[in-house]
């Protein structure tokens, strides 16, 4: 798959893009960091169980945040702005309200992936309606 040059005036996109794979990044680093000794022990119980499950997730989406960011949101697609935000912002918003203000996670980590999809939002929301204004 080609992927198309930046457009010129688009570098809110890059920022955006940019964003949505240092997501990708933190959340596949998380993912694999915690997956791979599970498998190894193999899932003793059912809480261990829904622990794999939950990083293996966490490796799915940061691998589509990487994907989505690099092949469309850095060329200010439609499509991928609308996939990554909403589908990430979904799941950010479930980890703040099952997680993190319960208590169950650090502040300082749980709060680094939404805010850096928050960066990520508000740069591609600029660089579309940049886009569609031109």
């Amino acid at each position: 798959m080609q992927v198309a040059p930046l457009r010129r005036g688009s570098r809110w996109a890059a920022v955006g893009a940019a964003a949505y794979i240092l997501w990708g990044l933190l959340h596949l680093g998380l993912g694999v960091a915690m997956a791979v000794p599970e498998i190894a022990e193999g899932a003793a119980g059912e809480l261990e169980a829904e622990s794999l499950m939950f990083f293996v997730c966490a490796i799915v989406f940061g691998a589509q945040a990487i994907t989505v960011g690099w092949c469309l949101n850095r060329v200010g697609d439609r499509f991928g702005y609308w996939l990554n935000l909403l589908v990430l912002g979904l799941i950010d918003a479930a980890f703040v309200a099952v997680m993190v203000l319960p208590g169950h996670v650090d502040p300082v980590g749980g709060w680094s992936g939404p805010l850096v999809w928050a960066v990520a939002a508000v740069a591609s929301t600029v660089a579309l309606r940049r886009t569609s204004t031109r």
